[in-house]
C-alpha cells in the first residue's frame, strides 16, 4: 500500500508562535478586565450595604428619641464611634452598635423643639475604586453621608 503525501501548501501548516502569543494576551487582556469589574462589584456591595447600615442607624436613633419625652437627650454634636463612652443608657448602646457596625463613622443629631424636627447625619468612610494619582492621604477613600430629618407629632 503506497501513502499519498499529505503535505500542506506552505500557507497553511498551521499556528506561528506568533499568532499563539497574540492569542494568549488578547486572552489574558480579557481576564484582568473581568477580574477589574468583579472587584468593582464587590466593592459597590460593600458600599450599598454601609448605606444600608446608616439609613437603618440614623431610623432606630430617630426613633429611640421619639420614644422618649425628651429627644434633647439624643442630641449630639460631632458625635463619634470612638467617643461612645461619653454618651449613656440607649444612646450609648446605639453608638456602641454602630462602632461595630460602621467602624469610623461620625453622626450628628440636633432637636428642634419650636418646629418639633429631629434630625440625624450618619457619615462614614467609603473605598472606592479610582483613587487619584497625587498620592494625597485619603486617596482611594470618600466620605458618604445620610440625613434623616424627622417631624414629631
Amino acid at each position: 500500500m503506497k501513502r499519498k503525501n499529505t503535505q500542506l501548501p506552505v500557507n497553511e501548516q498551521g499556528f506561528s508562535l506568533i499568532e499563539v502569543l497574540v492569542a494568549v494576551l488578547v486572552l489574558g487582556i480579557g481576564l484582568l478586565g473581568a477580574a477589574a469589574l468583579q472587584l468593582l462589584s464587590l466593592q459597590n456591595i460593600s458600599n450599598a450595604e454601609l448605606r444600608t447600615q446608616a439609613t437603618l442607624f440614623a431610623q432606630e436613633l430617630t426613633e429611640l428619641a421619639r420614644t422618649t419625652n425628651t429627644p434633647s437627650d439624643f442630641a449630639q454634636s460631632g458625635g463619634s464611634t470612638a467617643s461612645c463612652s461619653s454618651l449613656s443608657g440607649q444612646f450609648q448602646v446605639w453608638c456602641e452598635a454602630m462602632s461595630h457596625t460602621m467602624p469610623g463613622a461620625t453622626f450628628d443629631s440636633s432637636w428642634d423643639g419650636t418646629t418639633n424636627e429631629f434630625t440625624v447625619q450618619v457619615l462614614w468612610p467609603e473605598r472606592i475604586m479610582y483613587p487619584d494619582a497625587t498620592a494625597t492621604p485619603g486617596a482611594g477613600e470618600a466620605t458618604s453621608d445620610y440625613t434623616l430629618v424627622t417631624r414629631f407629632q
